[in-house]
């Protein structure tokens, strides 16, 4: 009798063992679809975060470029010096910060900064006003800056 006893507690045991086992892995399955979510997710806010830092990024440094066709425009040569770095600078850092970019837009960002130091070290060994065909080139690469490679680079990473 007490044979019979044991072994129908072990049975017992071993069937509340085996349903508690079901119930953990049914915990675990459903804890990995939820890791698996907020994974997900704070990905997604990843990604947005980085779309609204780029727009906020692009739309500064569109800004900018406006400003320093401005200076141009009206001969202010000491701040349109000054401006070519921080643009430069705008630039490089999009491009760190954003190095999943192929490797076509990284060289366009590159062309793009030796384009700026060219115009820059132009302006700087121009003597006097800023001769009105000198503007108009620098003016006219900005507004090519401005309208291919910023709006690319605002549907990329937008």
């Amino acid at each position: 009798m007490l044979g019979e006893v044991g072994s129908i507690a072990s049975i017992v045991g071993l069937l509340v063992a085996l349903l508690g086992l079901g119930f953990a892995l049914l915990q675990l399955s459903r804890l990995r679809g939820e890791t698996r979510a907020a994974r997900d997710a704070a990905e997604e806010t990843r990604r947005l975060l980085r779309r609204d830092l780029a727009g906020t990024d692009l739309t500064r440094l569109s800004e900018r470029i406006q400003g320093l066709m401005e200076m141009h425009r009206s001969g202010d040569r000491g701040r349109a010096l000054d401006r070519y770095p921080e643009i430069q600078r705008l630039l490089i850092e999009i491009r760190r910060q954003h190095p999943n970019l192929a490797e076509e837009h990284r060289d366009r960002i590159q062309e793009a900064i030796a384009t700026l130091r060219d115009m820059q070290s132009e302006l700087e060994r121009l003597e006097g006003n800023i001769p009105q065909p000198a503007i108009a080139n620098f003016n006219s690469a900005l507004l090519l800056l401005q309208s291919e490679l910023l709006v690319e680079m605002e549907d990329l990473l937008g």
